[in-house]
């Protein structure tokens, strides 16, 4: 079993970037259900597909 490169109290990277991006959004006036939808996306589901997106952002329905 391999560990995690992040030390313990610190989130990894892309987390990190994710995050600023997401605030960036909320910032610039996004809806905060698009950026609610992509936090699920990026952070929680850590779905990273062009179909995944496209549904956080167009409200498209996931396909099974």
């Amino acid at each position: 079993m391999t560990t995690s490169p992040t030390t313990e109290g610190t989130r990894d990277v892309p987390v990190q970037v994710f995050e600023k991006f997401l605030n960036a959004l909320a910032g610039a006036g996004v809806s905060a259900e698009v950026v609610a939808q992509l936090r699920k996306a990026l952070l929680e589901e850590q779905a990273f597909t062009e179909h995944a997106l496209k549904a956080a952002v167009l409200g498209e329905d996931p396909l099974p």
